[in-house]
C-alpha cells in the first residue's frame, strides 16, 4: 500500500508486464517474471523430471510433493547465485533465472489431437487437482497439510485458465471459442484450479488464449475477479499467457480497438500482460477515456508487489 501510494501511474503501469524495469528513485530493482520451469528449471545444470503425463501416471502425491519441492529449490538456488553477481534475469532469453515460475501446466486432456497433452498430467479432474495442489506445495515451500508460510521459495503459477487444451485442431488457440455449460465448467474444468488457489494457496494464475461462450478468457470478469476473487477469496495476481490480453483485440475482435481490450482486460481481474506491453501500453488512454481508473491499476500494481515481498525480495540483504 505505501509503495502503490509513492510510485507514479507511469510508473506502476510499466511494472504490469514480464520484464518490469526499475524504479530507481524508490530502491525497486527490474525483474523478469517469466520462467518456464514447467517440470524442471529451464537452466542447462538443472534437473529435469518426466514430462506431465508421467508425473501424472505416478499417481502418487507425496512424489509430485517432492517433485515441485525440489524444482522450488533449485529455482531458488539458481536466483539467489544469480542475483549474489548481479544478474537478476532482466533479460527475457535468461529464462529460468528467477522465482516466479509458470508451472503446472494442469489443464485436462479432453482431445487426443491436442499437440500438448504429454504435458500435462490427466484427463481427471480428481486426479489433476491432487496432483496440482501438491506440485505446488511443495514449490512454493508449503508443507503438504500446513498453512501459508512466511516467505514464498518460489511463486507457483497455475495454467491455462480455463477451458483450454487445444493447439490448432479444429481452429487455433488464438481465435478458439470453447463452448461449455456450467455444469461441465463446474464438474470438469474448475475442480483442479479450485484445489489450486484453495488447498495449494497458489501465488498466481495464468489466463489462456481461448474465449469461453465468446468471451476471452483474459477479458472475462465474471471468471476472473468472479470466480477466483469474489467465490474463492483468492488474493494472487493474474497474468496473460503470451499476448493473450492484447488478443482480446487481435484475434478474438472482442474490442474494437487495443485501448479497449486493455480496459476490458484490467476491469475483468487481469494484473499482468505476458510477453509484450501492447495492451498495458494503452492503459494511460483508457483511463483518459473513463474506460478503466486509476485505482485499477494501482491495484494491479498491489497484487504483483505482494508476490514479491512474499518471496523476500525486498528484504534487507
Amino acid at each position: 500500500e505505501a509503495l502503490a501510494k509513492q510510485a507514479t501511474l507511469t510508473e506502476q503501469i510499466a511494472q504490469l508486464t514480464n520484464s518490469a524495469p526499475s524504479i530507481v528513485r524508490l530502491g525497486i530493482p527490474a525483474y523478469q517474471w517469466l520462467n518456464d520451469d514447467v517440470h524442471g528449471v529451464r537452466r542447462a545444470h538443472a534437473t529435469f523430471f518426466p514430462d506431465g503425463c508421467g508425473l501424472g501416471a505416478m499417481w502418487d502425491r507425496e512424489t509430485m510433493f517432492q517433485v515441485g519441492q525440489a524444482i522450488g529449490q533449485e529455482a531458488r538456488a539458481t536466483h539467489n547465485s544469480a542475483t549474489h553477481h548481479g544478474d537478476r534475469g532482466e533479460d527475457p532469453r535468461e529464462n529460468g533465472v528467477g522465482i516466479t515460475m509458470y508451472s503446472p501446466n494442469m489443464n485436462l486432456v479432453r482431445d487426443p489431437r491436442w499437440g500438448r497433452a504429454q504435458g500435462v498430467y490427466t484427463e481427471d479432474p480428481v486426479l489433476g487437482s491432487e496432483l496440482t495442489a501438491q506440485f505446488v506445495r511443495g514449490a512454493q515451500g508449503t508443507g503438504p497439510t500446513d498453512e501459508e508460510p512466511r516467505y514464498l521459495q518460489v511463486a507457483a503459477c497455475c495454467k491455462h485458465y480455463a477451458a483450454y487444451d487445444l493447439e490448432t485442431i479444429p481452429v487455433d488457440r488464438h481465435h478458439f471459442s470453447a463452448t461449455v455449460d456450467s455444469r461441465n465448467m463446474w464438474e470438469t474444468y474448475l475442480p483442479v484450479f479450485e484445489a489450486c488457489v484453495d488447498f495449494a494457496k497458489v501465488a498466481h494464475i495464468m489466463c489462456s488464449y481461448n474465449a469461453i461462450n465468446g468471451v476471452p478468457t483474459c477479458g472475462d470478469p465474471k471468471l476472473l475477479n468472479g470466480i477466483l476473487r469474489d467465490q474463492w477469496k483468492w488474493p494472487g495476481f493474474v497474468v496473460s499467457d503470451y499476448d493473450a490480453w492484447a488478443q482480446i483485440y487481435e484475434t478474438h475482435n472482442y474490442c474494437p480497438n487495443m485501448t479497449c481490450a486493455a480496459a476490458v482486460g484490467l476491469n475483468a481481474g487481469m494484473d499482468q500482460e505476458g510477453g509484450g506491453t501492447r495492451a498495458i501500453n494503452q492503459l494511460q488512454a483508457a483511463i483518459d477515456s473513463h474506460m478503466t481508473s486509476p485505482e485499477a491499476v494501482a491495484m494491479a500494481f498491489k497484487r504483483l508487489f505482494r508476490v514479491r515481498l512474499q518471496l523476500g525480495m525486498h528484504d534487507p540483504p
